[in-house]
């Protein structure tokens, strides 16, 4: 045998051996592998959604979530994002853009049953002449970098809403170092930053949609790459304690908090967007500072005058606060989605409703 032949066959032989090893391991994840949830897409032809405003969905599609404690069916609009079941009921209504993660997005419950659909019931009636009309640009696994740059390039064009509620989930919004070139030299967060998917994060994103085997090595190797990451420095917590935050306002993730949550700011009063802060939870680690919001102290002393909602805080001392999250899972059930809304609607009313919904800009 030449050795072109010998080299054929030996290749052959390995993708054999590749292909058999991918499709036993595929059926062994599929039968004894259980993550907390498996995100699936309708269509076959998907990839990822990334453009320069983050990590999003591809869109015009239908996703499935499945776990053991949910199934829900939710769809993707033009911009990737969670699509209203309807279509906006007015030519002209007034628009409220809740920005923010998972608990945000809700794709655990149903459309109508997230906190975002049910604050819009809730505001029925407020706008004097216009609908009201919530709209939910939450995206799982992101952060308070990622809503910057969300609101930038998404939100607040081509046609900013009348206001923002930047849904704060202290959990995790804080926990994590943010790129130190995503900043300029002064320390203002850069504009331009993301840029769109390559082909190989298009077959990465096709792989972990359809593949339990690619979506366990991709963890695995996410987790790999954290722990080889140097180590977090930062004070502990420091968003729950305004000492604390003041104490350590050179600490890199303490300064580049509060630039973008400044720049957040700016823009939105650039637009004439009334923006308001509302603080999603409840979170364990994430009590009240002697009975005052600790992130409204925070964003007061670095001078954000947007109204904060805290409803982490009040969640936290509510009786048997943990019936308001999935078990497994940790995120906000029916109850929990219903509990949001009803502890954030009042005080989201008195601060968007009074002096801004009677307010047309168009």
């Amino acid at each position: 045998m030449t050795a072109r032949k010998r080299f054929t066959v030996l290749a052959m032989i390995n993708l054999v051996f590749l292909a058999t090893a991918a499709i036993v391991g595929e059926v062994g994840f599929r039968l004894f592998w259980h993550p907390k949830y498996q995100i699936r897409c309708d269509r076959w032809l998907v990839g990822s959604g990334m453009t320069t405003a983050g990590r999003k969905y591809w869109p015009n599609s239908t996703y499935r979530i499945e776990s053991r404690e949910f199934n829900v069916r939710f769809r993707t609009n033009a911009q990737g994002y969670r699509a209203r079941p309807e279509p906006t009921p007015t030519e002209h209504p007034y628009r409220i853009a809740f920005v923010g993660d998972s608990f945000t997005e809700g794709m655990q419950v149903e459309y109508d049953k997230t906190f975002c659909a049910l604050i819009e019931h809730g505001l029925a009636g407020a706008g004097q002449g216009r609908e009201v009309v919530c709209e939910n640009y939450g995206i799982a696994a992101t952060g308070l970098f990622e809503y910057w740059h969300r609101i930038t390039h998404d939100v607040l064009r081509p046609d900013a809403p009348d206001a923002l509620v930047l849904c704060i989930y202290p959990g995790n919004d804080f926990t994590g170092e943010f790129p130190a070139d995503g900043f300029e030299p002064d320390g203002r967060p850069r504009r331009m930053y993301y840029t769109g998917p390559t082909w190989a994060r298009h077959v990465l994103t096709w792989l972990t949609l359809n593949s339990q085997l690619a979506r366990f090595l991709q963890e695995r190797i996410h987790r790999a790459g954290e722990r080889l990451e140097p180590p977090y420095e930062a004070p502990k917590l420091w968003w729950i304690n305004p000492v604390v935050a003041s104490s350590a306002s050179d600490a890199p993730v303490v300064r580049r908090s509060r630039a973008l949550l400044q720049a957040i700011d700016d823009d939105c009063r650039r637009c004439g967007t009334r923006l308001c802060v509302l603080v999603v939870g409840p979170v364990t680690t994430y009590p009240s500072y002697h009975g005052q919001s600790p992130l409204a102290r925070i964003l007061a002393d670095w001078k954000i005058e947007a109204p904060v909602v805290d409803v982490a805080m009040e969640a936290l001392v509510s009786p048997h606060f943990e019936r308001l999250l999935f078990p497994r899972d940790g995120h906000l059930n029916e109850s929990g989605h219903a509990y949001v809304a009803q502890a954030a609607l009042p005080p989201l009313r008195a601060a968007l409703a009074a002096p801004a919904v009677t307010a047309s800009r168009r």
